[in-house]
């Protein structure tokens, strides 16, 4: 009984210092100090070397941590797109549905409040790259931007492999991320105090037009422009 509490405190301290060091990484980077993260999650300082030997190996459990989150999230969307790869012919009006699912889980995530310290962590790293970054892409950013290039290609009839392809892709992302990483454009252009479910479902609504607009655009448009 005892190790089972001890475990279970030791497993909720450590989740607490994470999501400490990821509000804390998110706005500092690596110059967040020890002390501050330790005093935001309610926890000693001695309990960060304990638990992950150095503030750079803290830095690397908040990518897994994150790594963890979008796995979970967009595993699902992974699985199912493997199950239509494998139908012949390729069910178009399921991967389109599939892709708007995949972009709804998106747009829910990034309008929520308590997501915004993963996007600070990760907008960090994008713009200056360290072996965390490499952990998240390796592990589930590069796995399902290559999922979503193949939906798009065996939807429009493209080459996968084609660098367009995966530009096509990475522009379709980049819609999506903008109402996050352009938040307080958005919110003083249209007159938002914040995203609710309404202001969510709106961009949803866009989102689909322009991912129609995109598809069959692609599928008419010669591939070699």
């Amino acid at each position: 009984m005892n190790a089972s509490l001890k475990t279970t405190k030791g497993e909720q301290a450590k989740s607490l210092l994470i999501r400490a060091a990821l509000a804390q990484f998110g706005e500092y980077g690596l110059n967040a100090t020890t002390r501050d993260i330790a005093a935001q999650a309610g926890q000693n300082i001695a309990a960060i070397p304990y638990y992950f030997g150095s503030k750079e190996d803290l830095y690397l459990a908040c990518a897994q941590s994150i790594a963890d989150f979008i796995g979970e999230n967009f595993r699902p969307h992974a699985e199912a797109a493997e199950r239509l790869f494998n139908e012949t012919p390729p069910d178009k009006a399921a991967m389109r549905a599939l892709i708007l699912r995949a972009c709804h889980n998106m747009i829910q995530l990034l309008t929520e409040d308590k997501t915004l310290p993963l996007s600070k962590f990760i907008s960090r790293e994008q713009l200056s790259p360290t072996r965390a970054y490499h952990l998240i892409h390796e592990q589930v950013i590069e796995p399902l931007h290559s999922h979503l290039t193949r939906l798009i290609a065996a939807y429009t009839g493209r080459d996968a492999q084609d660098t367009r392809t995966v530009l096509h892709t990475h522009a379709l992302l980049g819609e999506i991320l903008a109402f996050r990483l352009g938040r307080e454009t958005l919110l003083l252009r249209a007159g938002w105090t914040s995203f609710d479910e309404d202001k969510t479902a709106q961009i949803y609504d866009v989102i689909c037009c322009h991912l129609d607009l995109i598809l069959e655009g692609l599928t008419l448009r010669n591939p070699e422009l």
